[in-house]
C-alpha cells in the first residue's frame, strides 16, 4: 500500500493538475456567461459573445434547455440549477436554472455558483481515492458502529463491530445510502488528508474546472493536518467539509468518470477545439479504478438516495441505466438546505452526464434528483425515436444508429 500511495503521489503535477492547467490556457480570458442565457435565434441555436463581443454559436441543445426551463418553473422556480453535457466531446446541451440570480444574491447563472456545500457529493472524490491507492474491493464488509447518519467526535465510528454482525456495510452499500461513518472511517484509517486533497484537485478543487468559458473555482478548505483530529478528518471524508461546488463542476467530475479517468473539458462554443482521442488524453485515475466506480454508481438509483426519483412514472423507465451520487447538507450561500444529483447514463456505455443542484426552501416541490431524472429523461425522449421509447427499456443512441446501418 505504502509504495502504490507514493507512485498517486508522485503523479500529482504530471497527472492530475499539470493537464487541468493546460486545459485552462491559465492566463487567458474566457468567456464569462451572463446571468440569464438567451433564447435560441432564428436559425435555432443559442449565441452567446465571446471576449471580443463577437457572438458565437453555443453547443446547448435548445429543446433540451427549454423543456428544463419549463420543469423548473412548473416546479416554482426554486433556487437551483441543472447542467447537462454530453460525455465524447464535453459539450454542454443545456445549462437552466429556476431563479434568476438577481432574485437571491447570486452574481452568476445558478448552475455556475460554486458556493453550495458539495456535501455528500464529496464522497465520489473518496470513493475514487479508496478504489486507487487502497485497492478496496467494493463488495468487501468494513464494521460499522454508531449507523451511518452521524460522525460524532466521541469518535464510536472508528470501533469494529464483530464479523457476524449485521452493520458490516461494502463500498457499494455504503455509496447507494451515503453512509456518513463508512466514507469516515475509510478516510481516517485508509486514505489521510493528503491524498483526499489529491484526488479533490484532480476533480478540479483549486486547480479549476477544464472549460472553453468562465467557471468559478469552487471553495476547497481541507483540514489542516497539524491540527486536525480523527473527527475533523472523518467529517471531511463524509462530506461535511468546507468545500463548495457547482452543478457545473458537478457535471465535469462525472464526466472524468464517464470517460474512465480521462480528463475532458466543459466545452460551451461550436467553435472551440474537441478534445483529443481518448489514448492522448491524460487521466486521474486508471481502469481498475474505473470499473469499481462503475459497479457502484447505480447502488443510489435503484435502492439508495436517489431511488424515490426514478421510481415514480415515466423515469422508471431510465432507473436501470443510470448511475450517480446525492448529496444534502446546509449552505450559507445561499442559505438553506441543499439537495445534489450528480450522475451518467447510460451506466454501461455513457453518453450524457448531469449535474443538479436544488434549494429547499420552506414548501420546496423538487429535489436535486427530481430535476435529475427529468434532465436525463427529457435527453433520451428527444433523442429517441418513438419505437424505442414504448420498449421495455432504451437504447442508447449509438447502438440505435449503428442498427440502422445494417437494416
Amino acid at each position: 500500500m505504502i509504495a502504490r500511495t507514493a507512485r498517486v503521489l508522485a503523479t500529482a503535477c504530471g497527472v492530475g493538475l499539470g493537464f487541468s492547467r493546460v486545459l485552462l490556457a491559465e492566463g487567458a480570458p474566457l468567456p464569462v456567461v451572463p446571468p440569464d442565457l438567451p433564447a435560441a435565434s432564428a436559425d435555432g441555436l443559442i449565441y452567446l459573445a465571446g471576449t471580443d463581443g463577437v457572438l458565437r454559436a453555443t453547443t446547448i441543445d435548445p429543446a433540451l434547455q427549454q423543456r428544463l426551463t419549463s420543469y423548473l418553473a412548473d416546479s416554482h422556480s426554486p433556487i437551483g440549477g441543472v447542467v447537462v453535457a454530453d460525455v465524447h466531446t464535453g459539450s454542454i446541451l443545456a445549462m437552466a436554472q429556476g431563479r434568476r440570480p438577481d432574485a437571491w444574491g447570486g452574481r452568476t447563472h445558478t448552475a455556475l455558483h460554486a458556493g453550495f456545500p458539495a456535501a455528500s457529493l464529496f464522497k465520489t472524490v473518496v470513493a475514487t481515492a479508496a478504489f486507487e491507492v487502497v485497492d478496496l474491493d467494493a463488495n468487501a464488509s468494513v464494521g460499522l458502529t454508531g449507523g451511518c447518519s452521524h460522525v460524532r467526535e466521541t469518535g464510536e465510528w472508528l470501533r469494529d463491530h464483530s464479523p457476524n454482525d449485521h452493520s458490516r456495510m461494502s463500498m457499494r452499500t455504503a455509496f447507494g445510502k451515503s453512509c456518513n461513518g463508512y466514507f469516515a472511517k475509510i478516510g481516517v484509517n485508509e486514505l489521510g488528508i493528503g491524498i483526499i486533497t489529491e484526488f479533490a484537485r484532480r476533480f478540479g478543487w483549486e486547480t479549476g474546472v477544464p472549460a472553453d468559458f468562465k467557471i468559478e473555482k469552487s471553495p476547497f478548505h481541507p483540514p489542516v493536518p497539524q491540527t486536525a483530529s480523527a473527527h475533523t478528518v472523518g467529517s471531511f471524508a463524509a462530506g461535511f467539509g468546507k468545500v463548495g461546488l457547482s452543478a457545473a463542476h458537478a457535471a465535469y467530475i462525472m464526466l472524468t468518470i464517464a470517460n474512465r479517468g480521462a480528463q475532458v473539458p466543459l466545452r460551451l462554443f461550436r467553435d472551440s477545439p474537441l478534445p483529443p482521442p481518448v489514448a492522448e488524453r491524460r487521466r486521474i485515475f486508471g481502469e481498475d479504478t474505473a470499473d469499481r466506480l462503475a459497479s457502484v454508481l447505480d447502488a443510489s438509483v435503484k435502492s439508495g438516495t436517489s431511488a424515490f426519483a426514478f421510481r415514480r412514472g415515466k423515469y422508471r423507465r431510465i432507473q436501470d441505466i443510470v448511475g450517480g451520487k446525492t448529496g444534502t447538507l446546509t449552505g450559507s450561500s445561499p442559505h438553506g438546505l441543499t439537495s445534489w444529483f450528480a450522475g451518467l447514463a447510460p451506466k454501461d456505455a455513457p453518453e450524457v452526464v448531469i449535474g443538479s443542484v436544488v434549494l429547499l426552501e420552506a414548501n420546496w416541490h423538487i429535489k436535486g434528483p427530481n430535476l435529475a431524472a427529468e434532465g436525463l429523461w427529457s435527453y433520451f425522449d428527444l433523442r429517441l425515436n418513438q419505437k424505442a421509447m414504448n420498449t421495455a427499456s432504451f437504447m442508447p443512441v449509438a447502438t440505435r444508429e449503428n442498427a440502422k446501418k445494417t437494416e
